[in-house]
């Protein structure tokens, strides 16, 4: 792949996200494809875990306060140079963000940030803009956008579009594109649009680099059930502590993995309890990679009971359905948002209505008492995966875009 000429600045919330794995490999796949690509992020890594290859990118990553000495010089330099696009920029955020007080005050309290990051994009000789997350990080790029006079596209994934946001149509229009991760997600960014523009909502799988997974040595033990992600409503844990209490009521002795941390902790550790589950499921908290994939190799199944948070909060494809699978770990998900594109029900996987621990329970007994039909989805999924979620395939697909996007 040749270099191309387009420098691409790349705004981002939070870099690194130990959550946020995908964002990670498509900027390592992108480097890979020689894109000159320049890491801005809004705020500074908060995480206690950073997974190795995230840390060299710390030192090549853009970051700043919001009152700093540069921040408040930026901010003067461009009311004195670029005083009509300044002028003209307040009341647009304030236009666009009117129906929501709370988006209204962050746009405008990032724009300091964004006019600091717009000079250093300047000096910079950044060509494209891109962000991930419909929210504050595109609020940023249209910021940016304005003022310098260059495009700007965005990915969008999941809860960015879902949840109130009331800038997410202008952003769609005033994208040279948007990218997004399920077809689920796309048919609504489609319908988004005033007139139909075929080629403006790109759909672009995440993927895995099957290069970087362990050595696949199975070594299950007896009935563990392993699941990974945040601890928050749309993850619908409370229905996966529920479908254990059921296992035990019919004497299936196991063990349940649950990793990760978040605002629910509190209240999945009272359910435990509640339900005398404590000697069945574990709440690791937040865990490197390489501990991750260890359980994967160990696990009997992978289970993830995702459902709609009662503000409208989903998952999009949780990249842990696509390790797992990669991995050969079974797995049981919902058919909540783009979860039936990777987990085809008694294909490659099993889904189950959301919110029904019953019937999550009966899925997770199914696999428990025939590991040879799960076996044939494991087979299945590998394939699938390998055909659509390859990320060296996908981010090629990217390289293309950007090539003729941001150029």
């Amino acid at each position: 792949m040749q270099k191309q000429k387009s420098k691409i600045a790349y705004i981002l919330s939070q870099f690194p996200e130990t959550h946020e794995t995908f964002i990670l490999r498509e900027i390592i796949e992108l480097r890979k494809n020689k894109i000159n690509l320049e890491l801005f992020s809004l705020k500074k890594c908060r995480d206690k875990v950073i997974h190795p290859q995230a840390q060299k990118f710390m030192k090549q990553t853009h970051y700043s306060s919001i009152l700093s000495f540069k921040v408040i010089k930026a901010f003067f330099y461009f009311i004195w140079n670029k005083p009509m696009e300044f002028i003209l920029l307040i009341p647009y955020l304030i236009k666009s963000n009117f129906s929501s007080f709370e988006f209204l005050v962050k746009s405008l309290a990032i724009v300091p940030i964004s006019l600091y990051y717009a000079k250093l994009m300047r000096d910079l000789d950044i060509t494209h803009l891109h962000a991930h997350w419909a929210t504050i990080p595109t609020t940023s790029a249209i910021i940016v956008s304005k003022i310098l006079g260059i495009p700007f596209s965005f990915t969008a994934h999941a809860w960015d579009i879902f949840l109130p946001n009331p800038m997410l149509k202008e952003k769609v229009r005033c994208a040279e594109f948007v990218a997004t991760c399920t077809g689920y997600n796309k048919n609504y960014l489609d319908s988004l649009l005033d007139y139909k523009e075929n080629d403006k909502i790109i759909l672009n799988y995440h993927g895995i680099d099957f290069d970087t997974l362990p050595e696949n040595h199975k070594d299950i033990e007896d009935n563990l059930i392993l699941s990974i992600g945040r601890l928050c409503e749309q993850k619908g844990f409370p229905y996966l502590v529920d479908a254990c209490s059921v296992l035990r009521d019919q004497g299936y002795q196991f063990k349940c993995i649950i990793i990760g941390e978040g605002p629910d902790r509190k209240a999945l550790t009272s359910q435990i309890e509640q339900s005398e589950l404590q000697e069945y499921i574990v709440l690791t908290g937040t865990k490197p990679q390489s501990y991750v994939f260890d359980m994967f190799n160990k696990a009997r199944m992978f289970v993830l009971p995702c459902v709609i948070s009662k503000n409208g909060d989903r998952d999009g494809i949780p990249n842990v359905i696509i390790e797992a699978l990669a991995l050969r770990t079974p797995v049981i998900s919902t058919t909540v948002s783009g979860v039936p594109e990777i987990i085809y029900n008694n294909i490659t996987g099993v889904t189950v209505s959301p919110r029904n621990s019953q019937q999550l329970a009966e899925a997770i007994i199914s696999f428990l008492n025939n590991p040879d039909v799960a076996e044939i989805y494991v087979k299945n999924g590998i394939d699938l995966v390998e055909e659509k979620f390859d990320i060296k395939k996908n981010i090629r697909e990217l390289v293309s875009i950007f090539i003729d996007r941001a150029n």
